[in-house]
């Protein structure tokens, strides 16, 4: 009889936490029917082809610094477009937070997050955005000091305050 390619492979989690969910093992249901690959637009320009990452988290051999992880645009399409439920950008995340635990997360990552802890905003708040918030009459972006102590506070409580980050 036919045995499973997979038989016996197990995926094993990146970095030191022991008591994350693993919301890998889902990864036995993908059939690689491509479905994810055709709504890509990151596929699309040459970034992650989410069917081969598939296949690479299924096998355990995507490795923690896998440039691919971080060229996913985390549009979800994939996941809209699984009809088997695996959910491509929820597998692509986990491994995104299990690497960035670890300690292998891109330099522009880490400066969002740090901009992020520092203001609440996860972009800086430059000269055009003002112009454009102010053409737009919209408010000014700003965080008065209660709401960055509950964001301090929401981060600490989080996996967040728990990511290496580069100072």
């Amino acid at each position: 009889m036919w045995q499973r390619l997979t038989e016996g492979v197990r995926i094993e989690s990146i970095g030191t936490e022991t008591n994350l969910p693993d919301p890998l093992g889902e990864l036995a249901r993908c059939h690689q029917c491509g479905q994810c690959a055709g709504v890509c637009p990151s596929q699309k320009h040459g970034g992650i082809k989410p069917a081969d990452t598939m296949v690479k988290l299924h096998l355990s051999l995507l490795q923690p610094n896998a440039p691919e992880l971080w060229l996913c645009a985390m549009c979800n399409s994939c996941t809209e477009r699984c009809q088997l439920g695996v959910s491509p950008s929820d597998r692509i995340q986990e491994m995104r937070g299990r690497a960035t635990l670890a300690g292998h997360c891109p330099k522009s990552f880490q400066e969002e997050a740090k901009l992020f802890m520092r203001t609440g905003l996860a972009f800086p708040n430059s000269g055009l955005t003002k112009k454009l918030r102010k053409e737009l009459d919209l408010d000014e972006l700003a965080s008065d000091a209660q709401t960055l102590n509950e964001l301090a506070a929401l981060v600490k409580a989080t996996t967040l305050g728990r990511v290496p980050l580069e100072r």
